[in-house]
């Protein structure tokens, strides 16, 4: 899709620096400069067709992602428009752009993330297929092996990336928390990061078969605790934005909860702890959606329309539960940290503070920590001159010695 591309540049040179570009408006400037863009001709550009631009700019300029969630926040936006504007203004010198780790895309060359665990000193099994592949090509994970000799049968931290349910890639895990990956590594515990199906890439799908796929990959990698040299009963997860849901609902469900393509004998597995940033924790309280719903209508809407609707004979309301971290507390729940921005207009804190909440009344462990002065992934709120009370690498140390503390 090279035209999107080159089209979307021309939109940000139009704009120029100053501009700023909100999620409620993203949508219509990209129809004014790139109705390409618009793959059904119906005049709107829908959330898929949206997210099928940004995954293209995604491609071309990782580095903008920041947080390496899979989409552009308000703030990274912001960024991508400097960057336009440098190039409009002549600095158009051709240059080596550094390998950056995150910008491999599934079921493309894994060379970014081999040159990372190279340098690292990291033994690995890279796009390993967990279940039969769709045309999307993404139901794949990596295995990265421990660094030192800890455990008879190593601990296993399992990534979820982020991206609004349209984006995203397991790769996000070497673009932005390769600290994570080396001291845990280090410490004996055995990493993996997941990808799964996503809307608006040619698949129909109900929002629950995201979810199947990453219990597949957890039943697929307790299949092959032998192979692989791990515990299928010592797993943290850890997920960021809509990864983080999927995090939380495969740590609270049962090994066989939306039974996939792997099961049987041999798919039984325990989680320990699980770790939610800036995760939705429910979708069946709406009043708990009303600041984003009051931020991005429209982007709400379309959303919501493209995840939530019957499928597989359910109902929207049946599957809304499914995916719902709250409905699936118990007694013998895993332990849980929260991590969320206390000004997130994308995915309110009030989410995170629903399932604490929820827990506290059931004696269950929930842990929230709140980053200050932070919006969607931890990023500085506009309009603010404070800084966010926790730089990312200082999130990154506190998911090791959460996992430390969990797995010891």
């Amino acid at each position: 899709m090279p035209k999107i591309y080159f089209s979307f540049l021309v939109f940000t040179t139009l704009l120029g620096t100053a501009s700023a570009v909100s999620n409620d408006d993203f949508a219509q400037k990209i129809l004014s400069t790139n109705p390409q863009a618009d793959r059904n001709g119906d005049g709107v550009l829908s959330a898929p067709e949206q997210a099928a631009v940004v995954q293209q700019i995604l491609k071309r300029f990782p580095q903008v992602d920041r947080d390496g969630d899979g989409t552009l926040s308000e703030t990274e936006k912001q960024g991508l428009l400097r960057m336009a504007g440098n190039r409009k203004g002549g600095n158009r010198a051709k240059r080596k752009r550094p390998a950056n780790p995150g910008s491999q895309t599934s079921g493309s060359s894994n060379s970014g993330p081999s040159v990372l665990l190279e340098k690292l000193g990291l033994k690995s099994e890279l796009d390993v297929e967990y279940r039969e592949n769709t045309e999307q090509q993404r139901n794949r994970l990596d295995f990265i092996y421990p660094k030192t000799d800890v455990y008879e049968k190593a601990p296993l931290f399992i990534y979820i990336h982020g991206g609004g349910n349209t984006g995203g890639t397991k790769n996000a895990l070497y673009n932005r928390s390769s600290l994570i990956l080396k001291e845990l590594t280090e410490a004996g515990i055995a990493v993996a990061t997941i990808d799964y199906r996503l809307f608006g890439q040619g698949e129909e799908l109900g929002f629950h078969h995201l979810f199947q796929d990453c219990k597949d990959a957890l039943r697929f990698l307790a299949k092959n605790a032998d192979r692989f040299g791990i515990d299928p009963n010592k797993f943290v997860t850890w997920g960021t934005s809509a990864g983080g849901s999927k995090a939380l609902i495969t740590a609270l469900t049962e090994s066989d909860f939306l039974s996939g393509e792997v099961s049987g004998p041999g798919t039984e597995h325990t989680v320990i702890g699980a770790i939610s940033f800036f995760g939705a924790t429910t979708y069946v309280v709406p009043e708990l959606w009303q600041k984003r719903l009051e931020r991005f209508p429209s982007r709400s809407q379309s959303k919501a329309e493209m995840m939530l609707k019957p499928f597989d004979g359910m109902s929207p309301e049946e599957i809304k539960k499914l995916v719902s971290a709250d409905q699936h507390l118990k007694s013998d729940s895993p332990p849980i940290l929260l991590v969320h921005g206390d000004t997130d207009p994308t995915v309110p804190i009030e989410l995170s503070k629903h399932l604490q909440e929820v827990a506290k009344e059931r004696n269950l462990d929930v842990k929230l920590v709140e980053v200050k002065n932070a919006g969607h992934g931890f990023s500085q709120v506009r309009g603010n001159p404070s800084q966010p009370s926790m730089t990312w690498d200082e999130t990154q140390q506190l998911v090791v010695r959460q996992v430390l503390e969990w797995v010891q």
